[in-house]
Order: structure tokens, then sequence, then C-alpha cells
């Protein structure tokens, strides 16, 4: 089976948009992949990816408007992380849960602009050099500190049971590391959630698995994740603020009201939960 084939198939595992598929078909010909394999391979070594992301970058330079060539790049990196997953004795459902990674983002993109484009090769080498897992509905990475920090990806449905779920996996997965500490920096630790949510909020129900240990008010992470498009700053006319969703209306009025929501650092602390 040729690289080509190999890339097509994952990129069909992974339920990347046909007209994707596509481009990368196109694209795959006309790439030079005696140059490009080097950086290629270096994206699945941790200490050596974001160099070679950078790298390709460079090469790319700007003949790559909706990054079609970085995407495709990135997904040849994948198949090697493949190997590299069954070399660790990782079950195969774990890679191409952690693969959709790219299908999210390109979906993310178009679900905000209405087209098409990879714009998280900046972050998705993480995945590819094993850095970040998906085991259940969240993402775990081993940190240099020492602690795994939680990812929340936007397709997550965070149940009890997904929730329980995804911790006793990662307690399993990262057992062999001396069972590290589990912490979450996210807006949605944000304990100013708690006058915008209703009781029964699942991202309420998320912040109870969390001691809050440190607050980061001035963080904006928020204001892309709730707002969806890339609105920057606080500073931004506020009363222009799109109001389709409650928590976008209450997040509104927060900031209105001269509060802000920012991020919030917690650790993990196992709970007894009832089922869903």
């Amino acid at each position: 089976m040729s690289n080509i084939q190999q890339l097509l198939n994952l990129s069909r595992e992974i339920s990347l948009p046909a007209e994707m598929i596509d481009q990368i078909s196109t694209v795959w010909a006309g790439l030079d992949m005696t140059e490009l394999s080097p950086y290629i391979n270096s994206l699945t070594i941790q200490g050596e990816e974001d160099a070679a992301y950078n790298s390709l970058v460079k090469i790319f330079d700007n003949t790559d408007p909706t990054s079609i060539k970085m995407l495709t790049a990135q997904l040849c990196a994948a198949l090697k992380t493949r190997e590299n997953y069954a070399r660790e004795g990782i079950c195969d459902k774990i890679f191409l849960d952690t693969m959709k990674c790219f299908t999210r983002f390109i979906l993310e993109h178009f679900g905000t602009y209405g087209r098409y484009h990879f714009d998280r090769g900046w972050w998705a080498w993480r995945q590819l050099s094993m850095r970040i897992v998906r085991l259940g509905v969240l993402e775990f990475e081993l940190m240099q500190e020492g602690h795994i920090s939680v990812h929340i990806p936007s397709d997550a449905v965070m149940t009890n049971d997904a929730l329980r779920e995804s911790y006793d996996m990662a307690k399993s997965f990262y057992a062999p590391h001396g069972s590290p500490q589990i912490q979450c920096c996210t807006w949605l630790l944000s304990p100013a959630l708690k006058e915008v949510l209703p009781a029964e909020s699942r991202i309420l129900n998320f912040q109870k698995d969390y001691e809050i240990f440190e607050l980061i008010p001035e963080s904006n992470y928020f204001m892309r994740w709730v707002f969806d498009k890339e609105y920057g700053d606080v500073s931004d006319d506020i009363t222009q603020l799109p109001e389709d969703t409650s928590l976008q209306r209450g997040i509104k009025k927060l900031l209105l009201e001269g509060k802000t929501v920012g991020d919030a650092r917690g650790r993990y602390v196992e709970r007894v939960i009832k089922n869903d």
C-alpha cells in the first residue's frame, strides 16, 4: 500500500470532510516529500515537533492559503504516530480518537466562517508527538512539571459517566508514570460561571471535580470559545457581542457590569457521583 493510500484511508477513518480528502489527494502529488520527510518525521518526536512545524510554515510560506499542505504533511506524520502507538501497545481506537482532533479543528473553523480551513497546525503537533492523547471525552497531556493537564475538546459531552470513564482511563494510562496529579486550567473552571449558569449545568458539574488553587482573571481565552469568532479583547465593544445562547447572554451581562470570566486552575479531586 502506498503512502497516499494510507493517507486517504486515515483521512476517511477520522471522518475528514470529503472536500478536504479530495484536496489532500490533489496536493499530495505536488509535494516534495524528499524535502518534507525529515520535518514530517520530527513532528512525531517530543522536543523536535515545534521546530519542525515552524520549518514547514517557512517552506509552505504563502503558497498554502487554506493550510491544506500543512494538513497533508501533518496527516503524513500521523501515519508514523500510528506506528508509535502500536509500538507502545496503545490501542488503535485511542489513536483514532486522538487524531480526530484534525476533523474537529476543521469543522470548528467551518462552523465559524463557513469554509474549510486547517488553522490549528500550531497545536496539533502535540497529538502527533503523543504529548496529548484523547481518552474518552477528554484529552490529557503529561507535562514536564510532572502533572497531567486536562484539555476539554469542543465536542466533549461531559456527563457524569463519561467524565468518570475518562478519568479512570487516564489513571490507568499514566500509571507507569507514577499516577501523577491531574490538573486543569480553563475558563470552564471560572467561579464567575456560577453567576450565569443553572445549577444543573454540565459545566458546573465538571467544576465539582476540581479544587481551585489559582485564579487568572486577566485571561481572555473565554472570548474565543464563548463568542465563536476572534473577538480579541474585552476592551472591544461589548455591546456588539452576540446573544445567541444563554451562555453568551449571561457572560455578556457580566462584562457589561464590569466583571470578567478569566481562567481558573484546579486539581482533580475524585468524588462519588451519581449515574446520569
